[in-house]
Parts: structure tokens; sequence; C-alpha cells
């Protein structure tokens, strides 16, 4: 009975040590609170996209792709303003279009060819 108690010190201890990096992933893959001046930035980009600025549109893909707007990345919002951007008449927008779509797909055929993880 005196070994089981180290035994349980040590399991408890690691296991403790296990949920901390955990929580120290999780922390780093959230995203951050967007500036006051990134949200502007992006406000303003958004409606002149809207509006048929192709450049603006650009932009705005960019930055959802990269996850520069407070780290916020949608990879399929960003796809609509590239095409966006490519309808009137950004050239570099249509060829991230046929990238980013390239990209989109194999991924979720990745995903679809992967055996579902079991919890356990």
């Amino acid at each position: 009975m005196t070994h089981v108690q180290p035994v349980m010190l040590a399991a408890i201890f690691i296991s403790v040590l296990s949920l901390v990096g955990i929580l120290e992933e999780v922390k780093a893959e959230a995203p951050r609170q967007m500036s006051p001046k990134a949200a502007q930035q992006y406000a303003a980009d958004s409606e002149k996209a809207a509006s048929g600025d192709p450049d603006a549109a650009y932009r705005v893909a960019e930055a959802l792709e990269s996850g520069r707007f407070g780290g916020l990345k949608d990879l399929k919002k960003a796809l609509s303003f590239y095409r966006l951007a490519a309808r009137n008449g950004h050239r570099d927008a249509a060829a991230r279009v046929t990238q980013l779509e390239l990209e989109l797909n194999q991924s979720q055929s990745q995903q679809k060819s992967s055996p579902p993880s079991q919890g356990h």
C-alpha cells in the first residue's frame, strides 16, 4: 500500500503537467482581440469591397487568409472576397481563387479519407 501513494502522486503530477500543456496550446491558438485600428481598416475595406473596389476586396481576403485581423482566419470568407476582387478585374485575386480552391478541396478530401478519431 505504501507503493501506491507515490505512484498515484506521480500519475496526478503527470496529469496536471499534461493539462497545463493543453491549456497553453489552446491559449496560443485563441484569436487575439482585433485592435481598433484593424477593426476600422476591416470595416472600411469591407465597405469599399462591397462597392466594387477590387483592391479593397483583395486586402480583406489576404487579411482573412493570414489571420492579420486579430488572428481571425476564415479561408471560406477569404475565398469569397478573392472571388469578388477577381470579378472586378484583380489579376492576383483570380490566381489566388484558383490556388485557394485547390487547397480547400485537397483539405476536404483528406478529411473525408482519414478515419474518425476515437475518444477515450
